[in-house]
């Protein structure tokens, strides 16, 4: 099965539709039609005040008192569904409460992709908070391209659909293994700086 074929099964999930604010608000680019060939690119959402630099660069985000309650794994791959090594991918959400640490790191993170182009991640389900309907975590991905900023959307978690910024393309498919914990795939497609965008030959080699 190739890259393509696995996305697009990953899509028979039905997912509901766009809240009315998915997507447009002020500042979030539109997400372009692929081209002959290329895959859909991952939709853009609003970062929130929330996004804080400075977080440590770990794989699991859990506090001392916390169950893994998801495991998150996937890949960056590029718009022609080539894998992305060395890409950085951010994620950042709410406690269980419902709310941001504006102090300290807690629930917030950062990684690079392997040579595949694979991320995993452990953490909790956060909680939601208002006047969002739907728990949700914050990513901010970057990998030989301008950075894009996104939100994932839990599958089987109240709320999904009643937010007003969800996107069907962003919510996570799981399975629940028997001690409870979700396990959910989700692959970020970004597009590479263009031949124009690129300034020196050692930053266009860089593409994969």
């Amino acid at each position: 099965m190739t890259v393509q074929d696995e996305i697009r099964a990953a899509e028979v999930l039905d997912r509901g539709v766009p809240g009315e604010m998915a997507g447009k608000f002020p500042g979030v680019p539109e997400t372009p039609e692929p081209g002959p060939g290329e895959l859909r690119q991952t939709p853009q959402e609003i970062e929130g005040p929330y996004y804080r630099l400075g977080a440590p660069q770990r794989t699991n985000l859990l506090e001392q008192s916390d169950k893994p309650e998801i495991v998150l794994t996937g890949r960056v791959l590029n718009e022609k569904g080539t894998p992305i090594p060395g890409a950085v991918v951010s994620f950042w959400s709410s406690d269980a409460a419902g709310n941001y640490d504006m102090v300290g790191y807690r629930y917030n993170g950062w990684q690079v992709t392997d040579e595949q182009g694979r991320y995993g991640l452990t953490t909790i389900i956060p909680g939601c908070y208002e006047p969002r309907e739907a728990k949700h975590i914050h990513v901010k991905v970057q990998g030989n391209s301008s950075p894009i900023t996104t939100q994932l959307y839990i599958e089987g978690e109240p709320g999904n659909t009643d937010d007003d910024f969800y996107h069907p393309a962003l919510m996570v498919p799981c399975t629940i293994d028997a001690d409870g914990v979700k396990h959910g795939r989700f692959d970020f497609v970004i597009k590479q700086v263009t031949e124009q965008e690129n300034v020196t030959p050692e930053s266009l080699a860089a593409r994969v």
